[in-house]
């Protein structure tokens, strides 16, 4: 009987080092994981700054560039996008032609659809408006844009920090 109390003990011992050497193995395994996770999550996002940035990349001309950003300032009222693109579509005569302005406004609406924050478009498409557009036609820019923001009432407090980071890009 003492032999097989000794059998016990040793295999009873045996178990209770082999779970103590495991357990730091889970818990470093465990702690890969959750760098690995944090890893991927901060990968995720890089990507989808890079894809959400895509649409907005491809835009060279300045009038498509603001009626984009027209958009994104009207989806900030979604219940009054249609109004938004009526007015857009009416100060935009003469700027973009007539057989292109709806699939301007496809294009552009689209792309508007992407982007997160009201103000990106502005850092986007700062040089390009600086480059291209002189002071009369900036002005006429950000009355568009402040008209658009009127739509609906009053105006949204991301629509008013992108009115300020327009005004800022264009008038500084």
């Amino acid at each position: 009987m003492p032999v097989l109390a000794f059998i016990v003990v040793v295999a009873g011992a045996a178990a209770v080092w082999w779970w103590r050497l495991k357990m730091p193995k889970e818990a470093g395994s465990e702690v890969i994981d959750s760098v690995e996770r944090m890893r991927g999550a901060y990968k995720r996002k890089q990507f989808r700054k890079a894809a959400e940035a895509a649409p907005l990349a491809s835009i060279k001309d300045p009038a498509i560039a603001a009626v984009t950003f027209f958009l994104c300032l009207a989806n900030e009222k979604p219940g009054h996008k249609d109004i938004a693109k009526d007015l857009i579509r009416t100060r935009m005569k003469g700027i973009v032609e007539d057989k292109d302005i709806e699939e301007v406004i496809v294009f552009a609406d689209w792309t508007a659809k992407g982007v997160i924050n009201a103000g990106d478009p502005v850092r986007r498409f700062r040089d390009i408006w600086l480059t291209h557009l002189n002071a009369d036609e900036r002005q006429e820019l950000i009355g568009i844009a402040e008209d658009i923001c009127k739509i609906g009432g009053d105006t949204t407090i991301e629509q008013t920090n992108a009115l300020q980071d327009l005004k800022k890009a264009l008038l500084n």
